[in-house]
Formats: structure tokens, sequence, C-alpha cells
């Protein structure tokens, strides 16, 4: 049976590199989706890799867009029926010179990376098969963004038995930021890093979910720290290139079956990172 895999926000940078990576790791009659918010980029991309005699196939996907999520998912099982690696890639980050206030840049910040990530991952996870790999793309500003949180907050973290809980913490944080008071209750003063801070969260919940399922054994959620690389996102500063930032994010999705040492934990450079502790 041919393997299927989506990784979304793809049409550049990491996500791009990913899609170069899987079109030439996998083998020829599997599938690879290249999926994107704007159908001309996303189809230009396309274009592109196949000049690079790779041959991705095209959907649209705005994660933001609950029906356009669904679209995705009514196409996979009816091509397909099913999917085995889903890398959940698409996020947005507010460069440092951004007049938006903080209340408005933890609301839509956390409402992408967070609820519309998780909201992708249980839309698309009951069509995935027995053994099959969703890495969840974290950041190493989660560990920093650790650091600066308060004792009481990082408590709730190390609690969570239920992505529910998980997002009463995130609702919180954004209501406390809309009035300025997040920093007096124990939260970071960086939106981007606590929601990638609640992404290694969700990423452990999700994983002891998937233990759970006995009918398809062997499915795993990881998350992953591209490092810091060259994108549009980091205003193109950083040390490492994508496909070097895409590394680990590959490798993990083409882990074999019976590696399943730090199933549910941050890998960087393809080492575990953990950053809840």
């Amino acid at each position: 049976m041919s393997r299927v895999a989506v990784v979304t926000g793809s049409n550049k940078g990491i996500g791009l590199a990913c899609i170069r990576a899987l079109c030439k790791q996998l083998k020829p009659d599997d599938v690879v989706y290249l999926t994107a918010r704007n159908p001309e980029l996303g189809k230009k991309a396309v274009a592109d890799l196949e000049k690079e005699g790779l041959k991705p196939r095209f959907h649209q996907l705005d994660i933001s867009n609950k029906a356009s999520v669904e679209a995705l998912r009514d196409h996979l099982k009816k091509e397909h029926g099913g999917l085995d690696i889903l890398i959940n890639n698409a996020a947005i980050a507010y460069k440092d010179e951004d007049p938006a206030p903080f209340a408005e840049q933890a609301k839509v910040t956390n409402d992408i990376n967070y609820f519309k990530t998780a909201q992708v991952f249980h839309t698309l996870s009951p069509l995935l098969r027995a053994n099959a790999r969703v890495v969840n793309v974290a950041s190493f500003v989660a560990n920093w963004t650790w650091g600066k949180m308060e004792e009481n907050v990082k408590e709730k973290f190390r609690h969570l038995s239920k992505e529910e809980e998980l997002d009463k913490i995130v609702k919180e944080f954004v209501d406390l930021a809309t009035t300025g008071e997040h920093t007096k209750h124990g939260y970071p003063n960086t939106s981007y890093g606590f929601s990638k801070v609640a992404v290694a969260a969700m990423t452990k919940l999700q994983d002891q979910e998937m233990q759970k399922d006995s009918k398809r054994p062997g499915i795993i959620v990881y998350s992953a720290d591209p490092g810091y690389v060259k994108t549009d996102m980091s205003s193109q500063g950083g040390d490492k290139n994508t496909d070097e930032g895409a590394d680990t994010l590959v490798w993990l999705a083409l882990r074999t079956e019976n590696a399943t040492e730090g199933r549910g934990e941050m890998f960087s450079d393809r080492k575990i990172n953990k950053v809840i502790l």
C-alpha cells in the first residue's frame, strides 16, 4: 500500500523543504501533499519541485478555516482511504517591530499555532493508519519561554491529563493578555513562545491518546524544533538553511515501527529536548 504524507503550510520555507525531502526519501508510488492557503502559490511551488524531478501533489489548505481542513480530510479519505504522515508546520509569528498590541498578538498567535493546529490533528487523525507518524512543529523558543514562566504556571502544565485542560490554560493566557495582567499571574511576555510551549504539551497529550487506540497500533506523535532557520518568519535570520531545518522533522516522520524512544517529546537536531520539566 502506498504511504500518504501531508505537510501543512508547505509552499515555502521549512514546509517546502519537508516536501522536497519526503519526495526524495519515500518510494516512487508514495504520495506527498504540498498544501497552501493560496492555490496559485501552492501550484507554483509544485511546479518548481517538478523541475527538480520531484512529484508532489497539491491540495488547498487553510488551517484557520474548518471547512478547508474538512475538505482535505474528505479528499484523503476518498482518494487514499487513510494517512500515514502528518507534519503540522503551518504557523504564525509577529515581527518584533509589529505595532499590533500584545493582546492581539496573543490571541491570533495562539489561535493559529495552538487551537487551529489542534483542529487539524483532530480532523485528520481518524484517517491515520497503524504506525503513522505525526510531527507538530514547535521551536527552541519554547525552552526559553518555559524558563520565563513562574512555578504556578509550570505546575499547571506538569499535571495535564487531557487536552481540554490545556485549552483552559491557553485561554487563560489569552484572556489575561487582553487586560495586560498575564505576567502578574506567572505567564511569560511572549505570545509565540507560549504558543510553542502549548504545542509541546499538546503533543504529549495527543500521543497518550493514540497509545490507547488498540485498533491502530504504533501511531506516534512527536514535536520538533527546526532550530533557528533562515525563513520569512525569521526575517532570513538564523544559522540553518531550510533543508537543515527540515531534517529533524522528516527524520521523525520516517522513523521505523520499533523506534519509539521519545514518543510525545520534542526533538532538536534528532535528539530529545524536553521542554516541560
